[in-house]
């Protein structure tokens, strides 16, 4: 089915099932989503805006310039997702156990999000902005995070070694977490 310029907002207003779904323009407000299966379902130029994606199955998902803000989306593979035109931005939203495997987030926004436990493995993060984050925990290998901006972002831990990070901006604050692999003490 195809949804065009709609806004959900109302339980009773949603689909039964979620999955082979064309989304344009639409908003989500105020939804609990936790669990669905989004499978095979398209949306673009979409946002969603206060709802909980929790453990969302998004396999052969599509997102194309999807807005996410003040979203739970713990626990959600995005991995999974259709890879052709992968677009997604996050404003305040808990991102905690997300998977990020061999996407382009290119210009990905993270603002304000909690991303603790979060995987990024092969990804571009090229000029990727991760804005006053927790990244506690957060695990990043074999990306290319060139001019990707962590300069406000917190509990970071990173092996340098194992990333491309040309032209990466870091704080000071940054740096015992940068360095924790040769085993350095830091003073102030």
């Amino acid at each position: 089915m195809e949804y065009f310029n709609q806004l959900f907002d109302q339980p009773d207003q949603l689909p039964v099932h979620w999955y082979d779904h064309e989304f344009e323009q639409c908003t989500f407000r105020k939804l609990d989503l936790s669990q669905q299966v989004l499978a095979r379902s398209n949306f673009t130029n979409c946002q969603f805006d206060t709802c909980n994606l929790a453990g969302c199955q998004v396999k052969n998902t599509k997102f194309d310039d999807v807005h996410f803000a003040h979203c739970r989306l713990s626990q959600v593979d995005f991995s999974f997702c259709n890879a052709f035109a992968f677009h997604v931005d996050f404003e305040e939203c808990q991102l905690d156990y997300t998977v990020f495997l061999s996407r382009n987030l290119k210009k990905t926004r993270f603002v304000d999000c909690s991303l603790k436990e979060a995987h990024f493995l092969k990804c571009d993060l090229t000029g990727a902005v991760f804005k006053h984050c927790n990244l506690e925990l957060a695990k990043f290998g074999e990306n290319n995070l060139t001019q990707a901006d962590f300069s406000t972002s917190y509990n970071l831990r990173m092996n340098l070694d194992d990333n491309t990070v040309k032209k990466a901006r870091f704080s000071l604050h940054n740096l015992p977490g940068l360095l924790a692999q040769y085993n350095l003490t830091i003073i102030e």
